[in-house]
């Protein structure tokens, strides 16, 4: 079984997390391919903690090009390193899935992966990954971005995608890609997801759920026992764990309960933007009580600190 994931030091935090639970869940010994622009860094805290069933396979990443709607964004240029990763990927391999750094495991996802994989080698298509539901619906906003596009009506998560290498370098797939953002000029709202889906529009095996299971972490009604049935918690929403709004929210917890395991410290902090930041930390003064928060001064001089550091 092979993975790979693609990050900058940013996420190194988060990806750590993902790998842990990873190897918590299975025991499988699974090729793990991690495409960084900085991989020293997350090198190190890798080395604090034994993956007795992670075989790790470092790859660094270097890019060039100008990328589509990053200026102002929440995002840096590392969402779109899953393009170029797959690329560096050695000749022999048949197959590889891609795993965002905001994926925790529940349950070994290996046996339905290898399922998987195996449709998808016997099937048409290059790679798998779900859709998304809301692109499903007749909703008039989707179907004018999907004309905005120039696309079908199937919109896939990238949060998840196995590929099938053998078609992917046959059909020379990543070359491909690659000349496909150069000439996109279109605005990607959703960086190199839409990239992914207007390349392969609609054509692509449909991968269980379970597997790519998002959980919005703004939701306080969310049922945690429902989404531990999921194989996969991928973080999804535009509020994090991270954030400090996230304290509010069961998912938060979760995610920072995980974060006290295994870095053995309190409160994983890291901001959105300054100003969300800022604004975050004063409803937090005002709505205390709504936040999951022990020691609220060590909570507050750690938000703090974090405003006058970004």
């Amino acid at each position: 079984m092979n993975f790979i994931y693609c990050l900058d030091k940013n996420y190194n935090t988060q990806v750590t997390l993902s790998l842990y639970t990873l190897n918590q869940v299975t025991n499988s010994n699974i090729n793990v391919y991690i495409a960084h622009n900085k991989p020293e860094s997350l090198k190190k805290i890798l080395s604090n903690y034994r993956f007795d069933n992670l075989k790790f396979n470092f790859l660094e990443i270097k890019n060039n090009l100008v990328l589509p709607n990053l200026k102002n964004a929440h995002v840096s240029e590392a969402t779109y390193y899953r393009i170029f990763g797959i690329n560096l990927l050695e000749k022999d391999l048949t197959h590889i899935t891609y795993i965002d750094s905001d994926i925790l495991f529940n349950k070994d996802p290996v046996p339905l992966f290898k399922e998987c994989i195996n449709n998808l080698i016997n099937s048409e298509f290059v790679i798998s990954a779900n859709t998304i539901g809301e692109y499903k619906t007749d909703n008039q906003e989707t179907k004018d971005y999907f004309d905005y596009l120039e696309m079908n009506d199937k919109y896939f998560n990238a949060g998840v995608i196995t590929y099938d290498l053998k078609k992917y370098r046959d059909d020379n797939i990543g070359q491909k890609i690659e000349k496909h953002l150069i000439n996109f000029t279109k605005n990607a709202r959703y960086w190199d997801q839409d990239i992914l889906n207007t390349f392969f529009n609609g054509k692509y095996l449909e991968l269980p759920e379970t597997l790519n299971h998002n959980v919005v972490t703004d939701n306080k009604l969310v049922n945690m026992d429902k989404v531990f049935e999921n194989i996969t918690i991928h973080l999804a929403g535009k509020t994090k764990p991270w954030h400090v709004g996230g304290f509010k929210y069961p998912v938060g917890n979760y995610f920072q309960e995980k974060y006290k395991e295994v870095f053995n410290k309190d409160y994983f902090i890291s901001p959105y933007s300054k100003l969300r930041h800022l604004k975050e930390i004063i409803d937090f003064l005002k709505n205390k009580s709504e936040y999951k928060v022990n020691n609220f001064f060590k909570f507050l001089m750690i938000c703090v600190l974090k405003f006058f550091k970004f």
